[in-house]
Order: C-alpha cells, then structure tokens, then sequence
C-alpha cells in the first residue's frame, strides 16, 4: 500500500501545540506506556511523545512514521533510534518481532483501522502485548450526532484524524484478543480510552 500521509502544515501545528496536548494527556500515556517491555514497536511515532515514559523493561524501540516531516523531526531529535518511514496499514518490518505494540492516538487517522490492526497482530510476537491509548467514538447518541457532523471540517484541519471511530469494535473484529478496555476522559468530542490487546500465540499458529 502506497504511503499517502503527507500533512506537512499540520505537522508544525502539531510540533508547536504537543505541550498543551500532554498537559491533557500526559498522564494517561505515562500510565499506558509504563506496560510495555521488551522489544517495542511505536506505531505512528510523530514527534517522539511515547519514548519520555516506557518502561525500564523495554530492550529496543522500534518507531514507526508514515509522515516525511514527521519522520525526518524523529530521526533529527532521536537519531539513536530506528525511524522507519512506512504507513501503518503495510508494515515494512517482519512479523512476530515485537513484545509490545503501542498505539498512542493513531487510529483516528490511519487509512484503515483494520488492516492496521492485523499489521500489529502480525508483527507482534505469540501472546505480545497491543497497548493502545486513542479517541474514540461517543457512545451516547446526540454526542455521536455533533462528532458526525464535525467530522467532516476536523479531517482537513486535523491531519486526517477522524472524531467517529469505532476501536472497540474494530478490535474485537481483528486477530487480537482484546483482554482491557475502558474510558478515561468521557468528554463530549473526543472520549479516550485505553486497553489492551494480545496476539494470541495459537493465532499465531493457526494462520
């Protein structure tokens, strides 16, 4: 699949505004990313967030970004990581190599929720861990109405992210096992939500 992420304008937005986001957030990501060990992969990397708060036990970070300005901001201020340029629906990296996969407010924006989340299953090693931290469809109805009605302006101003995403249904539709799920900001536009996921090693074995 060709890498069509391209947001040049929004990623000096994003560069800019990213201490006001992690006022907001940071919290969340730390608790999140403290899970993660081993070998870890971070998909939809942009301008490093994720690395401030892992956990001692993680061996190797991989980062994975399919946005060039993003990508060249990561390799510029983290350059003793690995940057691989690659959208996240078609990984250029091998399967079963990761202990960990984390997604951190990501799936609003990819192309295809569900070809993403079989690319985490199939790089993710027998019973490795998906972490994901992300926004989410509302689950009442008039909130959904104004996040449908939004939607459409946000995507052009917001660098493709997407208000109405359906993760929990998403995931419970692809190879991994969903194992935690739960809100953490219910608000009015963008729920958060963490959780996790595995990749089952008989998954693994089967396909």
């Amino acid at each position: 699949m060709k890498n069509k992420v391209n947001h040049p304008q929004f990623t000096k937005l994003y560069i800019w505004g990213q201490g006001i986001l992690e006022a907001y957030v940071g919290d969340i990501r730390a608790l999140q990313n403290q899970r993660a060990i081993g070998r870890t992969l971070i998909v939809g990397a942009g301008t490093g967030l994720d690395l401030h708060s892992l956990n001692p036990g993680v061996t190797e970070v991989v980062l994975l970004e399919p946005d060039p300005a993003m990508t060249r901001y990561l390799r510029k201020h983290y350059p003793d990581f690995m940057v691989v340029q690659s959208s996240a629906e078609c990984m250029e990296l091998a399967s079963d190599q990761f202990d960990t996969v984390i997604t951190s407010l990501v799936l609003c924006s990819v192309e295809d929720v569900a070809q993403t989340l079989h690319e985490v299953w199939r790089v993710l090693k027998g019973n490795g861990n998906y972490l994901f931290f992300e926004h989410v469809q509302h689950e009442s109805t008039w909130p959904r109405r104004v996040q449908n009605l939004v939607n459409p302006l946000w995507r052009k101003v917001a660098g493709g992210c997407q208000l109405n995403r359906d993760v929990r249904s998403e995931i419970l539709e692809s190879p991994l096992i969903l194992e935690e799920y739960r809100v953490v900001k219910p608000n009015l536009i963008a729920p958060m939500i963490v959780g996790r996921a595995v990749a089952s090693r008989s998954s693994k074995q089967r396909r």
